[in-house]
């Protein structure tokens, strides 16, 4: 059984993000020197992939409880992926309005926008103000919230020691 220590949710989601890193790298390792000149050998592939399946289950366990501790809020979570795509939408929406001249014939053009652009500027700050409000939310909660993580992927995550108490 590993041995488990308790750090806040803040601090394991940065540590989900290194172990999601750690695990690229080690993809990439495999990958490029799985097959390389002979007595050119910089890495042994095979302890590579044990490497990466030890610390793929430790990722699993760790996303586990992250979910887990998560769920009371998870209806904030959404809501906040909602107010971002609105606001990437908004940013996209053609508010051309008035008259235009059109393509090599010259042909006069009058676009009439319901949304205007200074209507979508004012939706953008409105909805980017509720997008800060839902983040301190849950910023309060991720640092308040404790979960248990494999103590041994923080002495090979990378994060400063103050990061990961």
């Amino acid at each position: 059984m590993a041995e488990m220590t308790q750090i806040n949710l803040s601090r394991a989601l940065k540590l989900k993000n290194r172990v999601v890193h750690r695990l690229s790298q080690l993809d990439m390792q495999i990958i490029t020197y799985n097959s390389d000149i002979e007595d050119n050998q910089e890495y042994d592939v095979r302890l590579l992939y044990k490497q990466r399946m030890v610390l793929a289950e430790q990722l699993v366990q760790l996303k586990v409880a992250l979910n887990a501790a998560n769920k009371p809020i998870q209806g904030l979570i959404f809501e906040l992926a909602e107010c971002k795509a609105l606001v990437a939408m908004l940013g996209k929406v053609n508010t051309k309005h008035g008259p235009s001249i059109e393509g090599f014939s010259g042909v006069r053009t009058n676009y009439v926008a319901q949304f205007r652009k200074p209507d979508i500027d004012r939706e953008v700050r409105r909805v980017e103000q509720e997008i800060d409000r839902i983040q301190d939310e849950l910023d309060q909660f991720n640092y308040r919230t404790m979960i248990a993580v494999d103590a041994s992927l923080l002495a090979d995550s990378d994060l400063p020691p103050d990061a990961i108490r």
